[in-house]
C-alpha cells in the first residue's frame, strides 16, 4: 500500500513537472514567433535611418516626419508589435523615437509640443550622428532578441567539389 501510494505521488510529481515544462516551451516558441515576425518589420523599417546618409541628400525635419510616423504605426499596429518588445529592444527603440521627437517638435509656452519651427532646415551632423548611432542599436539589440547573430546549433559538413581536379578554394 506505500509503495503503491509513493508510485502514485512520484508519477504525480514527474507528469506535472514535465507537463509545466512543455507549457513553458510551447509559451517560449510562441513568444519567439510573434517576436520574429515583429522585429523584422521593426528591422526593416529601421533602413529609413541608414548607416550612411552620403548616398542620400540630408534629410530635413520634415522629412523625418513620416519616419516617425512609420515607428508608430508599427508599434501600436493591428498585431500589437510593440507588445513583444523585449526590455533591451523596447529602451533601444524608445530612445530612437525620443531622439526623433526631439529633432521634430519643441515645447510650446503652454506645454504642448508643436512641430519645430524649422520644419525644412536639414539636421545637423550631431543629430544626424545621434539617429543613426540609435537606429544601429537598435537593429543590433532586435538580432540579439531572436538570436539572429549566433552561431548554428547543428553541425554540416562542407560538400564535396562538383568537378573532379578543380583545387578546393577552401
Amino acid at each position: 500500500m506505500f509503495g503503491a501510494a509513493l508510485g502514485a505521488v512520484t508519477t504525480y510529481v514527474a507528469n506535472r513537472s514535465t507537463m509545466r515544462l512543455n507549457l513553458e516551451h510551447e509559451y517560449d516558441r510562441t513568444l519567439r514567433d510573434k517576436r520574429l515576425a515583429a522585429h523584422q518589420a521593426l528591422f526593416h523599417l529601421t533602413r529609413q535611418i541608414p548607416r550612411h546618409w552620403m548616398l542620400i541628400p540630408v534629410p530635413t525635419r520634415s522629412d523625418l516626419l513620416p519616419v516617425r510616423a512609420s515607428f508608430r504605426n508599427w508599434y501600436f499596429a493591428e498585431e500589437a508589435h510593440g507588445m513583444f518588445l523585449s526590455q533591451g529592444s523596447k529602451r533601444a527603440y524608445l530612445a530612437l523615437e525620443d531622439a526623433l521627437d526631439s529633432v521634430l517638435f519643441v515645447k510650446s509656452p503652454d506645454g504642448r509640443s508643436k512641430t519645430a519651427d524649422r520644419a525644412d532646415t536639414p539636421l545637423t551632423a550631431d543629430e544626424l550622428d545621434g539617429l543613426q548611432r540609435l537606429a544601429s542599436e537598435l537593429r543590433h539589440q532586435l538580432v540579439a532578441d531572436i538570436g539572429g547573430s549566433n552561431p548554428p546549433r547543428t553541425r554540416s559538413t562542407r560538400p564535396d567539389p562538383t568537378l573532379r581536379g578543380m583545387p578546393d578554394p577552401f
